[in-house]
C-alpha cells in the first residue's frame, strides 16, 4: 500500500480525535490532532496576556512559541500542556484565537510541513480544503449538538473535570457558531468530503463506517 493522508473535518465534540486515533493504528498512520494545536496556542497566548487584538504584540508572541506534537504530547516552549488544554474553558480560547489569520497561518504552515511526506491523519475544521487539499481521503465527521454534548460530558467526567450537560452543550453551540462564522477558513463541509453522521452510532460503528469509506477510496484510487 502506498503512503496516503487522511483529512478529517467536523465540529467540536464530534469525536474526530478518538476516531483518528483508531484509524491511525489500523492503517499505520500518524495522528496529528490540529485541534490540540489550536488549544495549546490559545492557552499559551491567554496565559501570556496577549490579547487577540494586540497586533504586532500577537505576531511577536507567535514567533516566540515553539510547538511540538511528540508521542501523543502537546509541548509548548518545553512545557507539557496535554492535560491542561482539555479543560472546558480552553475550548473558548481555541475558538477565539483560531479565528485570527496570524494564528491560522502559523499552524497551517506547520501542519502542512509535518504531513508533507504523507502517512498522516489530520483532524480539525479546515483540513480538507485548506490544510491538506490534496489528501487522498477526505471525511467530515458530524453529530447533533446534543449527542456531542453527552459524549463530551462523559469524557470530562472520566477525567475528573467538574461540569454539567447544559454547560457543555452551551459551549458546543457557541463553538459551532464561532467556527462557522469566522472570516478566516470557517468550518464547512468540503464538497470533496464524505460525510459520516455519528449521532445514532456507537463509537465502534462510527469507526467501522469510516474504515469502509477509506478502504473503498483507496481501492478506487488503486493505492
Amino acid at each position: 500500500m502506498k503512503a496516503f493522508n487522511v483529512a478529517l473535518d467536523g465540529p467540536s465534540g464530534a469525536g474526530k480525535s478518538s476516531v483518528a486515533d483508531v484509524i491511525a493504528q489500523k492503517y499505520n498512520l500518524t495522528h496529528l490532532d490540529t485541534g490540540a494545536m489550536y488549544r495549546a496556542i490559545g492557552l499559551t497566548l491567554h496565559d501570556q496576556n496577549v490579547k487577540p487584538e494586540s497586533g504586532q504584540t500577537l505576531e511577536k508572541a507567535l514567533a516566540d512559541i515553539q510547538l511540538e506534537m511528540k508521542d501523543g504530547k502537546v509541548i509548548v516552549n518545553g512545557n507539557d500542556l496535554t492535560d491542561q488544554i482539555r479543560k472546558p474553558e480552553v475550548s473558548t480560547l481555541a475558538s477565539t484565537y483560531s479565528a485570527l489569520p496570524a494564528v491560522r497561518h502559523k499552524l497551517v504552515d506547520l501542519q502542512q510541513k509535518i504531513a508533507a511526506n504523507k502517512g498522516y491523519i489530520l483532524d480539525g475544521r479546515d483540513i480538507c480544503d485548506v490544510v491538506l487539499p490534496e489528501a487522498e481521503v477526505k471525511l467530515y465527521l458530524d453529530a447533533a449538538p446534543q449527542a456531542r454534548a453527552r459524549r463530551r460530558l462523559l469524557q470530562d467526567q472520566e477525567k475528573g473535570i467538574a461540569t454539567n450537560y447544559e454547560e457543555v452543550l452551551n459551549g458546543i453551540l457557541k463553538r459551532d457558531e464561532a467556527d462557522k462564522n469566522r472570516k478566516t477558513d470557517p468550518l464547512r463541509i468540503s464538497k470533496s468530503a464524505i460525510v459520516v453522521d455519528s449521532s445514532e452510532l456507537t463509537f465502534d460503528e462510527t469507526v467501522e463506517a469510516v474504515c469502509k469509506i477509506i478502504d473503498q477510496t483507496l481501492k478506487e484510487a488503486k493505492l
